[in-house]
């Protein structure tokens, strides 16, 4: 019997070493988001200061039409970029202003746990890696962060033609 009872103990002690573990820090997940927009927001200078380059140093060739061609092409090339900073200047102000506090329903600031995989509902990043675990990082307008908004502990969706039930809300 005593055999019996050490697994018993045993199961319920890596039960809740496990949920400890769990637990995923909100404020490191901001940061690593910060770090990602950051770095995305050089990457995007960088291509800029490229195009910029290239219509610096385009020279005319006898080939007229050949040379405004380009020209255009990397005005539109930096035309893009521009978006793209101001995306991420964007996503910078809104990670500033999240609520981190904990809630009952699924709203921005939010980590879900899920059957399927764990959310964090604030900009679209895509999957960070944290201490050799995955989170998604979707805005509420993602197709997921849309369905997951306002939902409860507990509750069922349907994604992707899966059923996923929501284990926590962080």
């Amino acid at each position: 019997m005593r055999i019996g009872a050490f697994f018993i103990f045993f199961d319920v002690y890596c039960l809740l070493i496990k949920c400890f573990e769990m637990d995923w820090n909100k404020d490191e997940i901001v940061e690593l988001c910060m770090e990602k927009c950051l770095s995305r927001m050089q990457d995007i200078k960088s291509a800029m200061d490229t195009a910029q380059d290239a219509i610096m140093n385009d020279t005319k060739s006898s080939m007229g039409d050949k040379y405004e061609t380009s020209r255009e092409m990397a005005q539109q090339e930096i035309s893009r970029l521009q978006h793209q900073l101001s995306q991420a200047e964007l996503d910078i102000e809104k990670l500033k202003t999240l609520n981190l506090k904990p809630s009952q329903t699924v709203m921005v600031g939010s980590v879900v746990e899920t059957s399927q995989f764990d959310y964090f509902i604030a900009i679209s990043i895509g999957p960070l890696k944290i201490n050799d675990r995955t989170i998604m990082v979707v805005s509420k307008e993602s197709p997921i962060g849309n369905i997951l908004m306002g939902k409860q502990t507990s509750n069922l969706i349907n994604f992707n033609g899966k059923t996923l039930s929501i284990n926590r809300i962080i």
